[in-house]
């Protein structure tokens, strides 16, 4: 009975990463290792499983953060060092810079442990580097990998944690060309969009900008929806009307769910965005570009993270305009809705495009009359 009932929850993992897997001939199973299993990380290993690869797991969290996937063929790494003494690829999926360097052995002066990733290296391995963090970091890590005799590629991922979990995720890929070649298949398991972004560095930067564009709609759209609401205008029409004019957004299409289940959380938190918008404002203080926009928005969410706490989803910035006019912008019929709303991305003549599931679409006609054209 035991067996069965694993057995059966073995399924339903699997079925939870239900995209289908290309065939992967390098690295081999058990020669790949994931480091951080946050929802970043989670969703990785789990396409990982999903290919057959039985990744090698470590969290500075301990064991019980990865127990579904250590009963679906991962296995567990007492350390960092650990993990890439037996990996060919280490991957990190982490939150802040300083995560990174940690989990690498590289203290805040600048010296290497024995203990963290550049001491398990073994040449010929490739690191890389899914978080979104520091891009002057990463290049200083990158050197570090490369005295090694390693390789380092830089592919943060952007899309949303959902299509991430499908296997649909768009990955920023920065890296030499040979070795590009010989990642892609791996990265492609969770992001098989990529978009090549040179050699290296550039996609970090690339992939702090669209968080902190991001960052802005998150702020913008509460303000917009309280208009809305205070002058009588239905939300739902809202949201329909916007989503095929020229205030559209990723963020409106994908978030405004978020306020109408009152979640505010599309798996992303406010403190990972503020984080973003603080390696932009260090961008932007290095090139010496005024911040009137995003230093705003960077006072915002710490205004939000005060009041709602660090954990609160990204979205959480319309909640300060809920609460400063004292008006709920989620009714009854609104709930209702987007009771079953869920969403799925595909990318048209070059444009991300967001088709909407389990809710009334109002533009099913005009749809297929353009098609039919």
């Amino acid at each position: 009975m035991q067996a069965a009932r694993l057995a059966l929850r073995q399924q339903r993992f699997l079925r939870r990463y239900a995209a289908s897997s290309p065939s992967i001939e390098w690295p081999k199973p058990g020669r790949v290792g994931m480091i951080g299993i946050g929802q970043l990380g989670a969703a990785v290993t789990g396409n990982l499983i999903r290919a057959g690869l039985n990744p090698v797991l470590y969290d500075v969290k301990g064991e019980s953060v990865a127990k579904q996937f250590l009963e679906n063929g991962a296995i567990w790494a007492p350390s960092a060092k650990a993990l890439a003494e037996q990996c060919d690829v280490i991957i990190t999926g982490l939150p802040r810079p300083e995560h990174v360097s940690a989990a690498m052995g590289i203290s805040e002066d600048g010296q290497v442990s024995s203990d963290g990733i550049l001491a398990g290296l073994q040449p010929g391995s490739v690191w890389i580097e899914h978080s979104t963090t520091d891009f002057e970091n990463t290049m200083r890590i990158r050197e570090e990998i490369e005295k090694r005799g390693c390789k380092a590629v830089a592919a943060p991922v952007t899309g949303g944690m959902q299509i991430l979990k499908v296997g649909k995720m768009v990955a920023l890929v920065g890296a030499d060309e040979e070795t590009f070649q010989r990642v892609k298949p791996l990265i492609s398991l969770s992001a098989p969009r990529i978009v090549r972004c040179g050699e290296f560095g550039h996609e970090t930067v690339v992939k702090i900008l669209t968080n902190m564009l991001c960052a802005v709609q998150d702020c913008a759209m509460g303000e917009a929806m309280m208009i809305a609401k205070k002058s009588g205008v239905d939300m739902k029409l809202l949201f329909d009307a916007v989503r095929i004019s020229s205030g559209n957004s990723f963020c409106w299409e994908t978030e405004f769910a978020r306020v109408a289940d009152g979640t505010y959380f599309p798996d992303f938190t406010a403190e990972m965005m503020a984080k973003d918008i603080e390696l932009g404002q260090g961008l932007a203080r290095k090139h010496g570009v005024p911040m009137l926009i995003h230093g705003q928005v960077a006072q915002i969410y710490e205004m939000c993270m005060a009041k709602y706490g660090r954990d609160s989803g990204s979205t959480i910035p319309v909640k300060l305009v809920e609460d400063a006019c004292q008006t709920p912008l989620a009714d009854e019929k609104l709930k209702s809705a987007f009771k079953d709303w869920t969403y799925t991305t595909e990318i048209v003549e070059g444009s991300y495009v967001i088709p909407h599931k389990n809710i009334e679409n109002p533009y099913d006609e005009i749809t297929l009359s353009i098609k039919k054209e």
